[in-house]
């Protein structure tokens, strides 16, 4: 019984920690938002496509939680040079063949 009660201790210890692990403040300056940069001419209607850059940043952005990258891209929006296009913005997904970056489209287009 003594071993049990010792084991069940010890479960909460460790959920504690899984559970309990969450920073409440986000290190902004390590998530990718520049390396959309690369997209500028594409989004803003300047291109016919995106550059192999533009869709690597593309990528790089779906590494990261979405509700990570667009809480800094919230807090931030200057780290990006230009306003993307929203209709442009929303075609990066399929020509990039990053159909994750779908969730990321709705923060990227509403700053």
């Amino acid at each position: 019984m003594a071993m049990m009660k010792v084991s069940f201790v010890l479960s909460l210890i460790l959920l504690s920690f899984v559970t309990g692990g969450k920073c409440s403040e986000v290190d902004c300056a390590k998530v990718p938002i520049e390396n959309l940069e690369p997209c500028k001419a594409f989004v803003l209607g300047e291109s016919n496509g995106p550059s192999v850059e533009c869709c690597k940043g593309v990528k790089s952005w779906t590494t990261i939680s979405e509700e990570i990258v667009c809480e800094c891209y919230r807090k931030s929006p200057q780290r990006l040079s230009y306003k993307p296009d929203q209709i442009r913005a929303t075609t990066l997904p399929s020509v990039c063949q990053v159909p994750e970056f779908y969730n990321y489209i709705a923060c990227l287009v509403a700053n």
